[in-house]
């Protein structure tokens, strides 16, 4: 593969020349900084008494300049008419004519032809403030440093001492905050990050481990495949499998059947099995003496009464976990405890597992205040897809209230392996990808699960999906909620495929490299 051109853009002080040297090092690339080019062009203006005012006899010396670049391995020797200026250009009253005079067209066309000419070939590494913008906007890999101007300041300062040259870092600071605003308000190339950069506040590194996190970016990059992996327990549980298999053997044998509401929580699923027979109905008044399969989210204790009186053939195809929540409330009633149902209190489940309670059943939403207690004994039941940290803080809120406080934890397996796993791949991941219908309440939490750690975007097809949003994200992560079939995982995988330029794409659910289950 041929070399890259890397871009390090970022304001003065960021780690930026001292992070880009160590890559250059590390990569056998060669290092360019070009701010030290700028920094010639003040020291040559300054030594021959132009003024940055002057704009005619700085294009006169513009034309004239004899400006040489010596490469080591470390560092660019700077040699103005064969004279070493190196460590002269780094003077503080340089940098601050630099910073006026790089504002002018004439300087940055012919500084920009010159870097433009010594870095065309790549395997060179530019650091600046527009290298990403407007001296390689193509170049492929591109990085913006940023730290706090305090922090900036301080390092300059030390800098400064560490060369033998005097400074107060009250001065350090104002000249540096107003070089950050000639930098960032020119009208001519302003520093400011390019769209498709790697933002890195290197206040979070040390230098060596800054230079370590962009050879972690060059890895991926020149590797030109991006990580694809799917989390562990994606796609349908046993409750929607089983409730699909048993509406399709349905359909099957009577030719037409409904269920009462969608079958599961996926559009797309629902219209498939529409095609097959199987006819979504919006409520028990319109069902009479038909064959209904209940959906695995269950029914009301009263729609099914209404089914039942309605002499209709009923197929129960009510998850196992959420049955057992009727029976749970229905037993902690015949002991005399009051009941909080932990859930969505629209979500279909929820109505339906509250049905089986009394008078006395209250629902608690995560992020609501806690409802008013009726006494010092309670039992809290959980919809089945909540996550676990919702149900241990509604028990940590009643512990201290209650005297005699019964729990049952009634989150199916299938919901927190699914959960632990997809939090687990978004902690490795750049963007993950969360597959499944837009009211599915289980994929809804897998994305603000995901979201604490990465980029993350729910969507229901792959028709969602743009290239746009795979820009500088080398690690991908896909999971899927309980309600998506194998076939759409599939096709979202393939098309993040088909979007970073591979001509093999996967044919059934095994094809995806799986994020290993000892990871999560």
């Amino acid at each position: 593969m041929n070399k890259l051109i890397i871009a390090i853009d970022g304001p003065a002080a960021s780690g930026k020349s001292t992070a880009a040297k160590l890559l250059a090092q590390k990569l056998g690339y060669v290092y360019l900084d070009t701010g030290a080019m700028y920094r010639a062009c003040a020291l040559a203006a300054k030594r021959t008494g132009i003024s940055m005012d002057d704009e005619g006899a700085l294009v006169e010396l513009m034309k004239d300049i004899q400006l040489e670049i010596s490469f080591t391995a470390s560092e660019n020797q700077i040699f103005l008419a064969c004279e070493d200026v190196s460590a002269e250009i780094r003077k503080p009253e340089i940098s601050m004519l630099a910073s006026s005079i790089s504002r002018l067209k004439i300087v940055r066309e012919r500084m920009v032809e010159l870097q433009r000419r010594m870095g065309k070939e790549g395997g060179v590494i530019l650091d600046g403030r527009d290298i990403g913008t407007v001296v390689f906007p193509d170049a492929e890999l591109k990085f913006f440093l940023e730290a706090p101007v305090e922090l900036r300041a301080q390092r300059r300062y030390q800098e400064l001492l560490s060369k033998g040259q005097s400074a107060i870092y009250d001065e350090v600071i104002s000249e540096m905050k107003q070089r950050d605003l000639q930098d960032s308000s020119r009208a001519l190339a302003p520093l400011v990050a390019a769209e498709d950069a790697i933002i890195i506040d290197t206040a979070d590194y040390g230098i060596d481990a800054l230079a370590e996190e962009l050879y972690r970016h060059y890895t991926q990059r020149i590797e030109g495949q991006k990580s694809i992996r799917l989390a562990p327990y994606s796609g349908f549980c046993f409750g929607v499998r089983r409730a699909l298999q048993l509406a399709l053997d349905a359909a099957k044998e009577y030719g037409k059947i409904y269920t009462l509401g969608e079958l599961i929580h996926n559009p797309q699923v629902v219209e498939e099995m529409a095609n097959k027979g199987v006819i979504a109905a919006k409520d028990t008044a319109a069902l009479q003496e038909a064959i209904v399969v209940i959906r695995s989210h269950g029914i009301s204790k009263e729609q099914l009464e209404q089914l039942s009186a309605g002499n209709n053939t009923i197929i129960d195809a009510t998850c196992p976990y959420v049955k057992r929540t009727h029976e749970l409330i229905q037993k902690a009633n015949e002991e005399g405890y009051p009941v909080i149902i932990l859930g969505d209190p629209r979500h279909p489940e929820v109505i339906g597992i509250k049905s089986y309670g009394d008078e006395n059943t209250t629902l608690y939403e995560p992020g609501q205040e806690l409802p008013a207690l009726l006494g010092k004994k309670y039992c809290v039941i959980s919809q089945t897809t909540q996550k676990l940290e919702n149900l241990e803080a509604l028990v940590n809120m009643l512990l201290p209230l209650c005297n005699d406080l019964k729990i049952y934890n009634s989150i199916c397996l299938a919901t927190r392996q699914r959960q632990n796993a997809s939090e687990a791949l978004a902690q490795e991941s750049d963007l993950m990808i969360i597959v499944g219908g837009k009211n599915s309440s289980n994929t809804k939490m897998l994305a603000n699960l995901c979201r604490k750690y990465c980029e993350c975007l729910h969507i229901e097809t792959e028709d969602e999906l743009e290239e746009s949003l795979f820009k500088n994200k080398w690690r991908i992560g896909i999971a899927a909620g309980a309600s998506t079939p194998e076939n759409r995982i599939i096709a979202v995988y393939n098309k993040i495929l088909k979007i970073n330029g591979s001509t093999r794409f996967a044919s059934k659910l095994d094809d995806i490299p799986l994020f290993k289950e000892e990871s999560c």
